[in-house]
């Protein structure tokens, strides 16, 4: 069992960076002028189905005063999935909708920079230079893609990062007023995925003990957890209220700002073995990102729990889900009871078994986690194959 207390890697350093920010109800209205800013005459509109159709693609696009050309991603975006991509008299990418059009609106704009195919990216500093102008719109308060350098594609069924520096969108425009119509259950996958982050980046491993890389995963560190902090905090206190209070307004904007600041946070710390665990899953079952991270939660923390007891307690009386007068232990434990009834109450899985894996699937879950290069330094705990220590009596 191997945690922090490794020697430090020498010359530690730290590079923190973040996007560009516009945040508030009705700031999509800037979009213009955002827009002249970068130069760009004829954006090409990243979104889905989905977003277009329950209007918001129609609400964030409204004050758009110039020719725009539409490109429809998928749900779950691939690597195969751009070869239609548009490129004719278009100048930049605006991405409005969840994290996967966000992540798709990185791949476009990487695309018509760059050209190639997507999966000639995949992986860390792989991308030549600055992309087109990105300007990143998110509907769902979940992700924080639109702070992120990070792009998720599914190659080869394994859910994969194209991961980046000049992937990170030059602008994020954060407006809490497109996610007030969110249903119920993509407000709580997409509130989970916030309220991981989060949780991850603040209890990661020290930026002193990580290697430096490219990427700006660099270990929890003096900028990025108050920021994981704050954003815990918000998310934790408002998520079941936006969930199951949908027109609560206050609420709404809570969340939007506690997964904007999470995003920030993760993107300059890094995550861990929960979100390794949820992408596995998800590139195994195909389901949605926030289910995977339900069923992942649980084993994920208990994996860290020997390397993070006194980093738990203390998030667990930071968020008032321990006893004044509770052990390290005993607040600790009272963290993981916390995750386990927040996902509960939520309405999302919570084992295994209930996306649709069993014991046969053992070998391959922990192969698929521990090929995840980009999530695992920054874990707490240096994962190994004893990771299905945490599988074996969830798999039936």
């Amino acid at each position: 069992m191997t945690g922090d207390d490794r020697g430090p890697v020498s010359g530690a350093h730290l590079t923190v960076d973040v996007p560009e920010t516009a945040f508030g109800d009705g700031i999509v209205e800037r979009l213009p002028s955002i827009l002249d800013r970068f130069g760009v005459d004829r954006p090409l509109v990243v979104s889905d189905d989905g977003v277009a159709a329950a209007g918001v693609l129609e609400t964030a696009l409204a004050a758009v005063d110039r020719p725009v050309v539409h490109y429809r991603a998928a749900t779950e975006p691939s690597t195969a999935d751009f070869d239609d991509l548009p490129s004719a008299d278009v100048d930049g990418v605006v991405a409005v909708g969840g994290g996967s059009c966000l992540d798709a609106g990185k791949v476009a704009a990487l695309l018509l920079s760059h050209g190639g195919t997507a999966d000639e990216y995949l992986g860390v500093d792989a991308v030549p230079g600055p992309t087109a102008p990105l300007v990143a719109v998110p509907t769902t308060s979940g992700t924080g893609s639109q702070a992120t350098q990070t792009a998720v594609v599914a190659h080869d069924g394994v859910k994969r990062g194209i991961s980046d520096e000049h992937l990170r969108p030059d602008v994020g425009v954060v407006d809490p007023a497109l996610t007030f119509d969110l249903p119920r259950g993509v407000t709580a996958r997409s509130g989970l995925d916030a309220f991981v982050h989060a949780l991850e980046s603040l209890t990661a491993r020290d930026y002193r003990w990580v290697p430096q890389r490219p990427i700006t995963y660099q270990g929890a560190n003096p900028f990025a957890r108050p920021l994981a902090r704050r954003a815990l905090g918000l998310v934790h206190g408002h998520l079941e209220r936006a969930t199951y209070a949908g027109d609560d307004r206050d609420a709404r904007r809570a969340m939007a700002l506690g997964s904007h600041l999470a995003g920030v946070a993760f993107s300059n710390s890094g995550l861990g073995a929960v979100h390794a665990l949820a992408s596995t899953v998800g590139g195994m079952t195909g389901r949605p990102h926030g289910e995977c991270l339900a069923v992942s939660l649980r084993p994920g923390l208990e994996y860290n729990l020997p390397v993070r007891e006194a980093e738990y307690a203390a998030v667990a009386r930071h968020l008032g889900v321990a006893r004044a007068d509770a052990t390290d232990p005993e607040a600790a434990r009272a963290l993981l009871e916390e995750c386990d009834r927040l996902r509960g109450a939520l309405g999302l899985p919570g084992s295994f078994e209930a996306v649709g894996l069993d014991a046969d699937d053992a070998d391959a879950m922990v192969e698929n986690t521990l090929v995840q290069r980009r999530r695992l330094p920054t874990n707490p705990r240096t994962v190994a194959a004893d990771v299905r220590d945490v599988l074996d009596g969830r798999l039936d």
